[in-house]
């Protein structure tokens, strides 16, 4: 029976065995045909994959909007800009434009992009416009401390400074400058200088008006006027007057009429030369931006009180008084800039205090924001004489302390000054909006 079985399903197993066989003979004739062919086709595919890596790299770089991994781009501040693929390091073509160096992909025998760069337009140097001068002949009178220069510009040499005002020869004006005689040399003053023109010379060569009395001079503004007029009061003078004066007026209480002011601590620069530099420079800014400026001195030695400085400014009708001065303190450590006032209940002015505060604060605001000077404060105070007999807006401007040592020397510097002046200018512009 068993054998039986046996026959029964050993056809079966021979199908099978067939069937085994015929598949080994055909995997391993296939196989013997191509060999490698699986390993060829890969290659194939990571070769296809760098192309297209490749490919996809240029894409960025035309458009670096496309989020594909990168190096950050900085600019100089550090700040991330962007992205672009690492390309290696920019360098500059003969004809100006960037390329990349450095180890790129690339596909064989494919031709290299050629980019167009338009060429770079050439920007002209402005070429300043040339002065035109309508011909004279006759004689202008100069303001104090006055620059005769070389050339009809601030950048030109300086021919000699004029101390107290001359009469001199006039050969040509412009709006701006005016063409002069000085000892036998040709030179330019700067024209909103000029006080006046005369057919003839004076005798001695001075101008007339005795101006080294310390009379309130007049300059109108460059153009068109703005309408405003500014008295500027360069604080003391050589000598002071101990004689007295009363606080404000009617007052029983009496102050000296002027002192000569503090020093610096290290080199002993007197504070009223000082500010009589910062105020001359102010004088010109102001009658550069239209101004009309009245100046209570132009030099140094005058017998000016504080109660007939403010005189000098009513009788102008200024409506805005500045005055300038410098700070000291026994403590040296002290620094920074200060504007003074009067306060709310002035018994001599109260009605300008609204008026005086604004003025104070811009100016005081724009000489720090424009020096970076520490900012102290509006000092409100009835004990000013100066103030107390003003009738229009007032303020008195501590430029810094003397009596610091980097700030003495920072008072003392030409540029600063100029910070400092271009800062009050700013403030009396704020003041007038």
């Amino acid at each position: 029976m068993f054998n039986n079985k046996i026959l029964k399903v050993m056809p079966y197993i021979l199908g099978v065995l067939i069937l085994i066989l015929v598949a080994v003979m055909i995997i391993t004739k296939f196989g013997d045909s191509k060999p490698g062919q699986e390993t060829e086709m890969k290659t194939d595919k990571v070769v296809s994959d760098l192309v297209g890596e490749d490919e996809a790299q240029k894409d960025t770089v035309n458009d670096p909007s496309e989020g594909t991994a990168a190096s950050p781009v900085q600019d100089d501040d550090g700040a991330g800009l962007g992205l672009i693929p690492d390309k290696g390091t920019p360098e500059t073509d003969p004809d100006g434009t960037d390329k990349p160096t450095g180890d790129t992909a690339s596909t064989e025998g494919s031709e290299p992009e050629t980019v167009t760069e338009p060429a770079p337009t050439a920007t002209p140097t402005p070429v300043p416009e040339e002065l035109v001068f309508e011909d004279k002949d006759d004689y202008i009178e100069t303001k104090n401390d006055v620059n005769l220069r070389v050339g009809p510009s601030t950048d030109t040499d300086i021919v000699t400074n004029l101390k107290t005002g001359k009469r001199l020869k006039r050969t040509g004006y412009n709006e701006k400058w005016t063409r002069i005689i000085y000892e036998e040399k040709e030179c330019y003053i700067y024209t909103p200088l000029v006080t006046g023109v005369f057919e003839e010379p004076s005798e001695d060569g001075n101008a007339t008006g005795g101006k080294s009395s310390g009379t309130a001079t007049l300059s109108t503004g460059v153009g068109t006027s703005n309408g405003h007029i500014v008295c500027i009061d360069p604080g003391h003078q050589t000598n002071g007057n101990n004689d007295k004066e009363p606080l404000g007026p009617g007052s029983s209480e009496m102050k000296a009429k002027v002192s000569s002011g503090t020093s610096g601590n290290t080199t002993g620069h007197p504070e009223y030369k000082l500010n009589l530099t910062v105020s001359l420079k102010l004088r010109d800014e102001l009658i550069a931006r239209g101004y009309t400026v009245v100046m209570t001195r132009e030099i140094n030695d005058v017998n000016l009180s504080n109660a007939e400085r403010a005189k000098i400014a009513a009788d102008a009708g200024a409506q805005a008084f500045i005055r300038i001065h410098a700070n000291s303190s026994t403590d040296t450590s002290v620094n920074g800039v200060e504007t003074i006032c009067m306060t709310s209940d002035n018994k001599y002015n109260a009605d300008l205090y609204t008026s005086s505060r604004k003025l104070s604060d811009a100016v005081l605001n724009n000489v720090v924001s424009n020096t970076g000077a520490k900012k102290r404060y509006v000092w409100e105070t009835d004990t000013m004489t100066g103030i107390n007999w003003a009738e229009g807006p007032v303020t008195i401007l501590e430029m810094g302390y003397m009596s610091n040592k980097d700030e003495e020397e920072k008072l003392l510097d030409d540029d600063y000054q100029n910070k400092i002046v271009i800062g009050i200018a700013n403030g009396i512009d704020e003041f007038f909006k």
